[in-house]
């Protein structure tokens, strides 16, 4: 991997600082634990859009590329610990629910986060619900166990084949990977401290009295490299695996684009886990909401996480927002703790103790450089801080919303969604067009636009680069706005910052050979005066089918 240095990242920070004096552009994402709901909120602090599903929240919930919602579901019968799942649920704009997939049986319960792929796929956290027995068998200390269960973590990637069902194409699991120099007899036993690759099966210390070891409570994925982040609390560190491996190297300790299979390539946060530190040397606590900062951002490829109880160490009780830069290469000299030494941004409240959250919660790093924290042990309170920790905008749910949260999340450029992909040439039919821009943007001006070549490399329209190539087809729909087959394509936005466009046309008007011709669609946003093109959506796609 080849992340951004310290220097490049601080100056991307402070260049952005300049430009950060404003909440970034966009939607939030949020949805408190004890609902069916999932809401799309705004700067405005209103609620523009509204998931309802007949089963509450289990823990995370994301915005896929093509604007789908993705989230855990609470089902009940599993594991009695904090994070449960079960499955997890795909949703249209609309509430169709267009994916109802269950993880949850005697083996295997999902939990906690999911991560959403490039391929469609979807990276999920599961516990394997195996017993005292194996965990005594894989050199535990029985003595540190508290009740007949074993929670050991595990990584499952599912394709989607149905609308209920999936098949795993993709696993990993810790008891593959585990270390321990308690029971001589077992044939795991070695020297920890010699195997910062491998999770230590008695550390920490302490009686577990649900069976729970890891408790990995994020799930990340890199497609540039890759590889996996999670963020396991009790072992109070972050991972990185490797992903290119298959599932049988993953198993082991050879094969995949690192050549160690299923091993640690990286760990951070606590190296008293692998023997190589001291409580001194300890600098993550509890965290949660790891996750890599996408490309284009300032600080892209690094690690940013909300570190729960940074105030421990000290003996205080305060969160923060910590930003690491990952090391050049994942290679670990002998006797030596993994690096950094210290994060290369951190926010904390100026008065400490007023963000404080011992459980749930997440950090994001924005296009702009700002900071999008929820602080979900506080009500969901969630706020936005600019690089020199400047809070430009603040959230603090009122009912029937406050509750629990375990993240907040951006959403940023996607702002259109049509209620299908499809239009039928023999049928005819209607595809709408739903834009949600939220209620800053109350009264602006939309122009709805299409192209018949592609999305890049876009046109550009003065400072905005409209994802659209210009072709006969874009001059259509503005020569054609608000006329058939086109409808509401010019018009202004209602006071929630939305608008509904349509494409309709009968069927039977076109030849047999349209058949096949994709068609992409954008919306552009003026500003305030009507002068210049400020905003331009995502596009998204229609096809002509029989």
């Amino acid at each position: 991997m080849s992340p951004t240095r310290h220097l490049p990242s601080l100056i991307l920070l402070t260049c952005s600082a300049v430009m950060a004096q404003a909440p970034a552009p966009g939607l939030r994402l949020y949805a408190p634990f004890g609902t069916f709901d999932t809401y799309l909120i705004d700067t405005n602090d209103q609620v523009v859009h509204t998931w309802t599903d007949t089963n509450t929240v289990g823990a995370s919930v994301y915005l896929e590329d093509d604007g789908t919602m993705l989230r855990t579901v609470f089902l009940p019968g599993g594991p009695r610990v904090g994070g449960a799942a079960g499955g997890l649920r795909r949703f249209a704009l609309d509430g169709t629910k267009t994916w109802d997939f269950r993880r949850g049986d005697l083996t295997t319960w999902s939990h906690h986060d999911v991560a959403p792929m490039p391929n469609g796929n979807v990276l999920m956290t599961v516990w394997e619900r195996l017993t005292a027995a194996d965990a005594i068998a894989a050199g535990r200390n029985p003595l540190l166990l508290g009740s007949n269960d074993w929670l050991p973590d595990a990584v499952i990637e599912v394709q989607q084949t149905g609308p209920t069902s999936g098949t795993v194409v993709w696993e990993w699991r810790v008891m593959d990977h585990v270390v321990q120099d308690f029971d001589p007899t077992q044939s795991n036993f070695g020297v920890v401290a010699s195997h910062p690759e491998l999770i230590d099966v008695n550390y920490p210390q302490v009686i577990l009295g649900d069976g729970e070891f890891n408790h990995i409570n994020s799930i990340d994925y890199d497609p540039k490299n890759d590889v996996i982040l999670l963020g396991t609390p009790f072992q109070n560190e972050i991972w990185i695996i490797d992903h290119s491996t298959t599932t049988a190297e993953a198993a082991g300790h050879t094969g995949g684009n690192h050549g160690r299979g299923g091993d640690l390539l990286y760990r951070w946060g606590n190296p008293q886990a692998y023997r190589r530190g001291t409580p001194a040397d300890q600098q993550l606590y509890f965290q949660h909401g790891a996750e890599f900062i996408q490309p284009g951002r300032p600080g892209a490829g690094n690690v940013i996480l909300f570190n729960n109880r940074a105030g421990a160490l000290q003996g205080q009780s305060y969160s923060s927002a910590v930003e690491i830069v990952l090391p050049a290469t994942f290679q670990l000299p002998a006797g030596q703790a993994f690096g950094p030494v210290a994060p290369v941004w951190e926010y904390t409240d100026p008065i400490p103790s007023d963000l404080y959250s011992p459980i749930v919660s997440s950090a994001e790093r924005l296009p702009n450089g700002n900071t999008l924290i929820c602080s979900g042990f506080q009500a969901g309170y969630t706020f936005e801080v600019d690089p020199a920790g400047n809070k430009v905008w603040e959230y603090l749910p009122t009912l029937p919303y406050p509750n629990l949260t375990f993240q907040a999340s951006y959403v940023g450029d996607h702002m259109l969604w049509t209620d299908s992909t499809e239009w039928s040439v023999a049928n005819g039919g209607t595809i709408t067009f739903d834009l949600i821009v939220g209620s800053p943007f109350a009264g602006r001006f939309y122009v709805l636009l299409g192209s018949a070549s592609g999305t890049t490399p876009g046109f550009p329209l003065g400072a905005v680069n409209l994802p659209l190539n210009f072709d006969g087809y874009l001059e259509t729909t503005i020569n054609l706005a608000n006329v058939a087959p086109f409808g509401n394509t010019i018009g202004t936005l209602d006071a929630n910052g939305r608008a509904t466009a349509t494409f309709s046309l009968p069927g039977g008007l076109l030849p047999p050979a349209a058949v096949g011709t994709e068609l992409h669609h954008a919306f552009v946003l003026f500003d305030a005066g009507v002068v210049n093109i400020e905003r331009a959506s995502n596009a998204v796609p229609m096809v002509w089918v029989p």
